[in-house]
């Protein structure tokens, strides 16, 4: 805070004023008859008086004015000076990053973010004797015009006039390393004085993992905020979605999630257009939350459906986040695999229960919704393991080697596992899988066998009624769960850094009951019973409870295949596709294919084929073609993230995040450069001064 010229002159007129008034408003002496003699002795007296009251009046006018011809020749700024400048003199090493992440291109008063920091970054690439800089522009990763600090200054405003917002989120702690690594001194007495500018809009989502310690010590850090003073409203689109398996003639749910970062709650519509329908879903969205809005949506035939969302009628500070692709892909009917050595003829059975859940029109329609094949685990095709949808496994005895590492390989392409869980073979077929499957499955219990454990009777003690599946079941969740009882299964222990939304349900005891957990593209549940001696298989919940299951497993394989931009990208395409060649990379709205590394490239790897992509430049949906027809769809999107505008508060980049150095906030509204014509104001108060003289003198006149 600087302090205001006027607080200076009202403070010297308030302290001159009641001698002013006393001088003008004394009483007159009375005159009373005296003699000659003490008459002049009274009057001589009296002039002393004022003679001394005049010069000391002049003395202290003289020396303020003295004072302030000082102070205005030293110009002096009051407040926290700024840490870089054009002042500073000697050696210099200056590294200025702009923040190019989606966030600046938010509008605020017709200019964006981005515009506003080309300007500022201007004023940190000037030429300067002894100053070398460079300049970072930082995304998702950091790209800087030179290695590092360099004079030619024409070429680093050139690259800041190509600086432009990216559909990317900000990586801040990438984009620091790379500057301290420029500004890292050559020798231990380097006497090169270190600086850094930060020109950002420093949002909340962004900055708040930020951290300054990786920069060498005694760096002047300097952070410039462009963005608007108050904080700008926005309504994103967040994600767009098919929920489940989409299949020829029968009903799938499009799900919309809106996002209101404003202070008052917003009436939006989407408009959703998937192959050649379009969908209207319109609601409210409360203030500072989310909204998902839902529909039934319809496929008449199998294939890859490309589809976009876009909000109508949305006035708001980033309009790049009110449209959102997305992909569907309609298969036929899904093909299960069981995996059991019971006989398929033996009723009731654990895996009889369970195949009629996973089909459960088999025997009332002659075209049913789903296939099961049932496979021995002795003897376990490994092509038809991987044509299938979903691979179940019940009461398989001990699996093989051969058939962990098949099922650990089709779990890490994205094959969905639902094991049931009630043999101590069991506790080695899981414990050998995880192995198998490496860090990409991350079990959050270890089962074991449950030696001389009486489990029976075992009823529900914690269940997470928001999860699927046990969702479906709404507000007559605890009715259902409290009528159901179990027998068998394995005992149960938490895994270190385990997740704990992983255990969707537990036992009485603590044990888990159904545990879902993701293993690298694909994903794995566990359902911790025997469902032969449970009555879960005689209630009305047993058909719900597993369709709800297989919407979670099924959803999951299908929604995976997403990529963000500015990022790398890892996709599998489907099992059907055994060879690279002879397939194309179509980017959105483009005629041809793409065989060269712009798109990223298409290698075999074990019994697929894998996409690999450095970093997607832009959003949309990309295709993988094979003589012209699609085999392959990925929406490439922006991150969410990026349309929450609010920012980091700057005491909190100034302390909290500092990590020691020494750092200077400035923002929109605090211009310093006002500062400087403080030495005006105080060559004027001492022209007041010189007339307060003059005025002194005048009426204290011998």
């Amino acid at each position: 805070m600087f302090l205001h010229p006027w607080a200076i002159v009202l403070g010297m007129g308030a302290a001159t004023l009641p001698i002013v008034v006393h001088l003008l408003t004394r009483p007159k002496p009375v005159r009373r008859p005296l003699s000659t003699l003490r008459f002049v002795r009274q009057a001589i007296q009296q002039r002393r008086a004022r003679h001394r009251l005049r010069d000391l009046i002049v003395l202290l006018l003289r020396t303020a004015a003295v004072l302030l011809i000082a102070l205005a020749i030293a110009r002096p700024r009051l407040g926290h000076r700024p840490l870089v400048s054009d002042a500073e003199v000697g050696a210099t090493a200056r590294v200025v990053i702009v923040d190019v992440s989606q966030s600046m291109a938010a509008v605020a008063s017709g200019v964006t973010s981005i515009e506003r920091a080309r300007t500022t970054a201007a004023r940190f690439l000037r030429y300067r004797p002894g100053l070398r800089a460079n300049l970072i522009m930082a995304g998702a990763q950091p790209r800087a015009v030179f290695t590092e600090p360099a004079r030619n200054f024409e070429a680093l405003r050139g690259g800041l006039l190509h600086a432009e917002a990216r559909p990317e989120r900000l990586d801040v702690n990438r984009a620091i390393a790379a500057a301290a690594q420029m500004l890292a001194p050559k020798s231990e007495n380097d006497p090169t004085r270190r600086e850094l500018v930060v020109i950002s809009d420093f949002q909340r989502t962004n900055w708040a993992r930020a951290n300054f310690r990786a920069l060498p010590t005694k760096t002047n850090i300097q952070l410039e905020s462009v963005a608007a003073v108050a904080t700008m409203a926005n309504v994103a689109l967040v994600d767009v979605r098919v929920e489940g398996r989409a299949s020829p003639g029968s009903d799938a749910r499009l799900l919309v999630d809106v996002a209101n970062f404003s202070p008052a709650a917003r009436r939006v519509t989407a408009e959703v257009s998937v192959g050649h329908a379009t969908y209207r879903l319109a609601g409210i969205c409360p203030a500072n939350r989310h909204a998902l809005f839902s529909d039934d949506v319809t496929f008449q035939e199998t294939g890859w459906r490309i589809g976009r969302a876009r909000l109508l009628g949305v006035d708001d500070a980033l309009a790049t986040d009110d449209v959102r692709d997305l992909v569907v892909s309609v298969r036929g009917k899904p093909l299960y695999a069981l995996i059991t050595r019971q006989n398929a003829r033996k009723k009731p059975s654990s895996s009889y229960y369970l195949q009629c859940a996973l089909v459960p029109d088999a025997h009332l329609v002659d075209s049913p919704s789903a296939k099961v094949i049932r496979l021995d685990p002795s003897n376990m095709d490994g092509q038809q393991l991987r044509d299938s949808d979903l691979i179940a496994i019940d009461h398989p005895g001990t699996i093989s080697a051969d058939g962990i590492k098949i099922l650990a390989g089709l779990m890490r392409r994205g094959r969905p596992v639902i094991y049931v869980a009630s043999e101590l073979d069991d506790a080695t077929n899981l414990r050998r899988l995880a192995a198998a499957a490496g860090s990409g499955l991350h079990m959050p219990v270890q089962f074991a066998p449950a030696k001389g454990e009486r489990r029976r009777d075992l009823f529900l003690g914690f269940v997470s009624k928001d999860a699927m599946p046990f969702r479906v079941f709404g507000e007559h969740t605890d009715a259902i769960v409290s009528q159901m009882r179990f027998a068998g299964g394995l005992v149960s222990r938490r895994a270190e850094n385990a997740l704990r939304d992983d255990v969707v349900a537990t036992y009485g005891d603590g044990t888990a009951f159904l545990v879902r957990t993701a293993s690298d593209a694909g994903s794995l549940a566990v359902i911790n019973a025997d469902l032969n001696r449970s009555n879960l298989p005689a209630t009305a919940a047993f058909v719900p409870f597993v369709d709800e299951l297989l919407h979670w497993a099924l959803g999951r394989n299908l929604s995976r295949g997403v990529g963000t931009c500015g990022e790398p990208l890892v996709a599998r395409l489907p099992s059907t596709e055994k060879v690279a060649a002879g397939l194309r990379i179509k980017a959105p709205d483009a005629a041809g294919g793409s065989s060269d590394g712009e798109l990223g490239e298409l290698l075999d790897e074990g019994v697929g084929v894998v996409w690999r992509w450095t970093a997607p430049a832009r959003p949309g949906v990309y295709t993988v073609q094979r003589d012209g027809k699609t085999v392959f769809a990925l929406p490439v999107v922006i991150p969410s993230e990026e349309s929450q505008l609010s920012m980091l508060s700057a005491d909190v980049l100034r302390k909290r995040l500092a990590g020691g150095q020494s750092v200077y906030y400035h923002a929109i509204g605090d211009d310093f450069e006002q500062a400087d014509t403080l030495w005006t104001w105080l060559a004027a108060i001492c022209v007041l001064c010189f007339l307060g003289e003059v005025v002194a003198l005048t009426l204290f006149r011998s």
